[in-house]
């Protein structure tokens, strides 16, 4: 039975970290795309020299050896899927975006930035959810006791010619936990290309909440990324874009459902997208509004789907049997709040 519950933890501890990834949300533009083909680039890191894993081909090191390199991932579970591209010039050099919540991650010349909601904050270096974050799903499976990991045949991702490597769990084990991953690693530097894993299965997953969660990650090109601009500040007196519209109001906006709470609040602005769809923008003094209004959405039936905290904003989605509502909540010093609140309907 340990050695189920380690096997556990660590499922579940590499699919929170895919669905953790908007910490450091991803972008990808066009640069990706236009990118030249060629071969991987290795990296001399000191802090990667991990020994090999015992499974031939298999080396942290090598496998997060990738600079220079575009890439999307994906994470899921009950039915919720995170998208996140990026850009990756080296490992303190990159830009990542997630488009739903919409936050812009960067990390240049050893300072971070976070965008959302139209602003730019600040801070310190940020953590790159990129390859070597997956690199280290595989090999952490090399270090359980009857999982198996095999080598199947070709595959390329981006160009780039790898072997692939198929992970299964014991068989024996099937009906408390199922554990499957899937790799393509280059031939000619041992880099990481792809990885997919997932826990289809078992009672001890469906214990913690993990059976049916997934996670993937791909280079979507190699090669052709320039050192990434950091975002330039917005002036500190306006306050984030309203969706384009010809109805913008001060007001909430006309036909926003009754079944949702009203967001605490002075209304800035506020649109009727559709018949299905409302924005509503507003300011507060209160640092706590975002909590507190989950908090009114959770005492009507509301259960959260997923919680952000970035450098840039805190964000949370959350959905009943008829409606989706995001709620993003950007703190600026000396500004108090702002609090942006998306309500659609689920059908």
């Amino acid at each position: 039975m340990k050695l189920i519950l380690r096997r556990v933890t660590l499922g579940a501890s590499t699919v929170a970290a895919g669905m953790l990834i908007a910490a450091c949300a991803s972008t990808g533009s066009s640069k990706a795309t236009a990118a030249t083909r060629t071969t991987p680039t290795s990296r001399t890191d000191s802090t990667a020299s991990a020994p090999s894993s015992g499974v031939e081909g298999l080396n942290l090191a090598r496998l997060g050896s990738l600079t220079n390199y575009s890439f999307v991932s994906t994470s899921g579970n009950d039915g919720y899927t995170f998208t996140i591209t990026g850009e990756v010039h080296d490992p303190d050099d990159w830009e990542t975006h997630s488009t739903s919540p919409d936050v812009t991650n960067f990390d240049v010349n050893g300072r971070g930035y976070g965008v959302a909601l139209g602003q730019v904050i600040a801070g310190p270096p940020q953590k790159l959810a990129g390859e070597t974050t997956y690199a280290q799903a595989l090999i952490g499976y090399t270090h359980v006791t009857g999982i198996r990991i095999t080598t199947g045949g070709t595959c390329d991702v981006a160009g780039v010619q790898g072997t692939t490597y198929e992970v299964r769990s014991p068989a024996a084990d099937a009906s408390l936990l199922v554990e499957t991953a899937t790799a393509c690693v280059a031939k000619n530097t041992g880099a990481l290309l792809s990885y997919s894993s997932g826990v289809p299965g078992g009672s001890a997953a469906s214990a913690v909440g993990i059976s049916g969660a997934n996670i993937s990650f791909k280079l979507t090109a190699v090669g052709g990324i320039a050192p990434i601009a950091a975002p330039q500040p917005a002036p500190p007196t306006t306050f984030p874009s309203a969706p384009p519209t010809a109805s913008i109001t001060p007001a909430m906006p006309s036909g926003f459902p009754s079944e949702v709470p009203t967001p605490p609040g002075r209304v800035l602005s506020s649109a009727s997208l559709s018949a299905t769809k409302w924005y509503v923008q507003l300011t507060e003094t209160n640092a706590s509004a975002l909590a507190t209004y989950v908090k009114a959405l959770q005492a009507k039936g509301f259960t959260v789907q997923n919680t952000t905290n970035t450098s840039a904003a805190d964000i949370s989605s959350l959905s009943d049997s008829q409606f989706q509502v995001l709620v993003e909540q950007l703190s600026l010093p000396g500004q108090g709040v702002t609090l942006v609140v998306t309500v659609s309907s689920a059908g």
